[in-house]
């Protein structure tokens, strides 16, 4: 279902105030192919590669490599997809992916969204994020193959590692990428995103592993769905959180519910019942394709992960993730 024009200005305004307060943040602290078709490098690879992709497309990207770097290894590929209004470098001081790509051995593909008529970026994801403002349809999914398919030509990427990780926009982005998969992905991390409304939306499925993280506090994709529809237009009409991930679980043939099986302590000044161990995680057993999907649980976490602050062990675990 499409929201009118008022309720698109009214929740992009919602996000444009995260996002604001996001780049203040940051200023103030940094003062459809087959697999069989996906192309791997054939040549020999330059052990000091351009540490920009995407200029074909007209959309360049900025790479890490870990310090380490050796073209006799094969790195999982790792692209971080930002929120709406946000861009990749701003995206990166929530995730803090760039300074882990040594320690954690990945490589790191950082895009920005297209501008659109307010001068945001956006990923064209889906109906209901982030093409607020009628900008043409824009192929993000075509870009950010052609991102990967790049990588693969240039840098020492194990082609069976290629993950996803998105916030908001991006993680409806990532969501959306996986309906459709022209190069294959086999895992992805979002954070505060969800799937189609219309699950038919979704072209081609397929198995991948999944954390899905949240907080229960997001008033801007609610963990909860926004039911009834656009009851409220500064929140985007949305699928839950546990609804989203066991969509995804279905697809894995895996039992539900999910199992809690720890709690974690993510935040430096959240409790529950005096309880520091405020995140619980719950894993999806008994999955027929052998796929790891799990939710993130946040208690009193908001959009952004910033307030309250997460710490590095949520970090640490977003990247030990993308990198197994």
């Amino acid at each position: 279902m499409l929201l009118n024009d008022t309720h698109h200005r009214d929740r992009g305004a919602a996000i444009v105030r995260v996002v604001a307060s996001l780049a203040s943040i940051v200023l103030f602290t940094a003062c459809g192919e087959s697999s069989q078709n996906v192309p791997v490098a054939s040549h020999p690879l330059d052990p000091n590669p351009a540490l920009t992709i995407g200029a074909q497309e007209d959309r360049p990207a900025r790479v890490v490599l870990p310090k380490d770097y050796n073209i006799q290894r094969k790195y999982p590929l790792v692209i971080l997809l930002h929120g709406y209004g946000a861009n990749a470098a701003e995206q990166d001081f929530i995730f803090h992916l760039a300074q882990r790509t040594t320690t954690y051995q990945f490589i790191l593909v950082l895009p920005d969204g297209t501008p659109d008529s307010k001068g945001m970026l956006f990923w064209d994801a889906t109906p209901e994020c982030c093409n607020f403002y009628g900008h043409p349809p824009v192929d993000d999914v075509g870009y950010i193959a052609a991102l990967m398919k790049e990588a693969m030509s240039i840098y020492a990427v194990d082609s069976k590692r290629i993950r996803l990780v998105g916030h908001s926009n991006g993680a409806y982005m990532s969501y959306r990428y996986i309906c459709e998969h022209p190069v294959p992905v086999d895992r992805i991390v979002v954070l505060a995103g969800s799937v189609y409304l219309d699950p038919s939306s979704c072209r081609d499925p397929k198995p991948v592993d999944i954390v899905h993280t949240q907080g229960t506090a997001d008033d801007t994709v609610l963990y909860e769905p926004n039911l009834p529809p656009n009851a409220d237009p500064n929140h985007i009409n949305t699928v839950g959180a546990e609804a989203a991930i066991g969509r995804w679980a279905h697809v894995a043939g895996c039992a539900e519910p999910p199992d809690l099986i720890e709690s974690r302590d993510y935040f430096q000044a959240l409790t529950v019942d005096g309880n520091p161990a405020e995140t619980e995680i719950y894993r999806f057993h008994g999955c027929t394709s052998g796929k790891r999907i799990e939710l993130w649980k946040s208690i009193g976490a908001d959009h952004t992960f910033i307030m309250p602050p997460s710490n590095d062990r949520w970090r640490d675990d977003v990247a030990a993730f993308v990198s197994e």
